[in-house]
């Protein structure tokens, strides 16, 4: 049975190893793969202004999306076993529907160059061209909504 529920310390080797193979779509250095040592990652699912979540099948983390309130999305990850089977999709729209509830009128991300377009299905726009800023090289987006209702 699938669920997304909140990332605990105990889900920090999992989470670890799902990012792993995703570091070199974005930091271009050694500083911009220090930000994702597992201490790292715990560091950020700790801090008290994230809001981390992770999709587990059976007893298994196949992915983890995570956002700074008030609405900018850090971390956004599915195992490379389990994409196109629609995780991210479900992810996306779980933490859309709580930001949408909490009346946010827009959502921002830093993507890598890869996910770019995967954030262009989910509705959100670049605000500027590539930049690179402490080993990490990525495209501001943002996505805004008209009003506080719903809208998919």
């Amino acid at each position: 049975m699938a669920m997304i529920r909140r990332a605990e310390a105990a889900d920090i080797d999992a989470i670890s190893a799902m990012i792993q193979p995703y570091i070199d779509d974005f930091a271009v250095d050694e500083t911009g793969r220090a930000h994702f040592t597992q201490q790292n990652i715990l560091n950020v699912l700790q801090m008290p202004d994230i809001e981390y979540f992770v999709y587990v099948e059976t007893t298994h983390v196949v992915g983890v999306i995570a956002y700074q309130l008030p609405s900018h999305l850090v971390h956004f990850f599915v195992d490379q076993s389990h994409q196109h089977q629609g995780i991210g999709k479900k992810m996306w729209q779980f933490v859309e529907d709580k930001l949408r509830d909490e009346g946010m009128l827009e959502v921002t991300v830093n993507s890598s160059c890869y996910a770019g377009k995967i954030y262009q299905t989910f509705g959100f726009l670049p605000t500027q061209t590539v930049i690179e800023d402490r080993g990490i090289r990525f495209i501001p987006m943002k996505k805004t909504y008209l009003s506080t209702k719903t809208q998919n």
